[in-house]
C-alpha cells in the first residue's frame, strides 16, 4: 500500500499544476481494472459508452494505480487496459480464445475503444486540452517471454517497432484533442520471479517448463535487463526529440515516469516501502501448483 501511494503521490507531482479532472490510461496488467476479466467472462468486449465500475480485485493485487490517483485528484477515471496486452499484435501477433480473435492490445482496440467513447458526449462532459491526462503505460509483455525475449515476434521485428508503436499510440491522442501526456517506462523485469527464478513460482515462463535444462537463466535475465534498458533508454531521447526538435504535438506536455527506478529503490531498500517483512523476491500468490496465496498481507510484497 505504501508503494502504491508513493507511485501514485510522484505521478501526480510530475504533472503540471493544472487541475485533473479526467485520467485516461491505456496499458496492460498494471492498469487494468476490470477489461480483461470482462473479456474472459463475457467472451466479448465491454459495451461503449460506459465505463466498468471500480474493482480492488485486479491483476496487480488490489486497487490499480490509476483508481488511487483518481481518489487522491478527484478526477474520473477512463481505464482501457487490458491485462496481457501489448502496444500492437503487428509485431508479435497472438489470439484470445475466449474471443476467438486477436488479443486486445493498446494500438488496435484499447484506442478504438476510446475513440468509439468519444462519440457519447455524456460519457465525457467536461473534457478539454487542459484538465484531462492521458497515460500510457506498456511492454511488460511487449519485451517478456511472450515478445521479444522468446522469439515470438514477426520476422524482421525489432524493439523499434514496439517503440514506433508508442509514438503512434500518442499520435492518435493527440489528434483526438489529448495535450497532456505521461509514458511510464519499463520496469527491471530481470528481476521478476518470472525471469529472475523460473518455475518456481508459477508457469507464465512457458519457455522455462517447455525445457528446464536448456533454459539458462543468467542469460535469459541479462537479455531481459538489455531490452528494458534499450527501451527505456530510446524513450528517454525519443519524447525531447520529438515534442521539441521535431514538433510532433504542439502545445503538448509529456512526462516519462520512471517506474524502472522507483521500482530498483524498493528492491534495494525494502523496508522503506513495504510493509514488514518486506519481501522483493517471491510473489504473494504461488501458482505452481494451484492457486496458494501467502498468509502475509499484500502491503509486504513486490510482486
Amino acid at each position: 500500500m505504501a508503494l502504491l501511494a508513493l507511485l501514485t503521490t510522484v505521478f501526480v507531482a510530475s504533472l503540471a499544476h493544472a487541475r485533473i479532472e479526467n485520467l485516461v490510461t491505456f496499458g496492460d496488467s498494471y492498469t487494468d481494472e476490470g477489461r480483461a476479466p470482462y473479456f474472459l467472462s463475457h467472451r466479448t468486449a465491454p459495451p461503449l459508452g460506459q465505463t466498468l465500475p471500480p474493482s480492488n480485485s485486479t491483476y496487480s493485487g488490489g486497487i490499480v494505480w490509476g483508481r488511487f490517483v483518481a481518489q487522491l485528484t478527484g478526477a474520473r477515471l477512463y481505464d482501457y487496459a487490458v491485462g496481457g496486452a501489448m502496444c500492437s499484435n503487428s509485431y508479435d501477433p497472438r489470439r484470445l480464445d475466449a474471443i476467438d480473435g486477436p488479443f486486445p492490445d493498446v494500438r488496435e482496440y484499447e484506442l478504438s475503444a476510446f475513440e468509439q467513447d468519444l462519440k457519447f458526449p455524456e460519457l465525457y462532459p467536461q473534457r478539454n486540452v487542459d484538465n484531462t491526462v492521458y497515460a500510457l503505460w506498456i511492454g511488460t509483455n511487449d519485451l517478456g517471454i511472450y515478445g521479444f525475449l522468446g522469439d515470438m515476434e514477426r520476422p524482421g521485428a525489432t524493439i523499434t517497432d514496439y517503440l514506433g508503436c508508442i509514438w503512434d499510440v500518442f499520435d492518435r491522442i493527440y489528434t483526438a484533442g489529448g495535450r497532456r501526456f505521461v509514458l511510464m517506462n519499463n520496469i527491471p523485469l530481470e528481476l521478476a520471479p518470472m525471469y529472475a527464478s523460473p518455475g518456481r513460482y508459477g508457469r507464465g515462463n512457458n519457455r522455462f517448463l517447455a525445457n528446464p535444462w536448456f533454459y539458462n537463466t543468467t542469460e535469459f535475465k541479462e537479455k531481459m535487463r538489455q531490452y528494458v534498458t534499450t527501451a527505456n533508454t530510446l524513450q528517454d531521447y525519443g519524447v525531447p526529440r520529438f515534442l521539441q526538435a521535431e514538433r510532433r504535438w504542439p502545445g503538448a506536455s509529456f512526462a516519462i515516469y520512471n517506474v524502472h527506478d522507483l521500482f530498483l529503490d524498493v528492491i534495494n531498500d525494502p523496508r522503506a516501502y513495504l510493509e514488514s517483512p518486506a519481501i522483493v523476491r517471491s510473489p504473494y500468490r504461488n501458482t505452481l501448483f494451484g492457486i496458494v496465496d501467502s498468509h502475509l498481507p499484500k502491503s509486504s510484497f513486490l510482486w
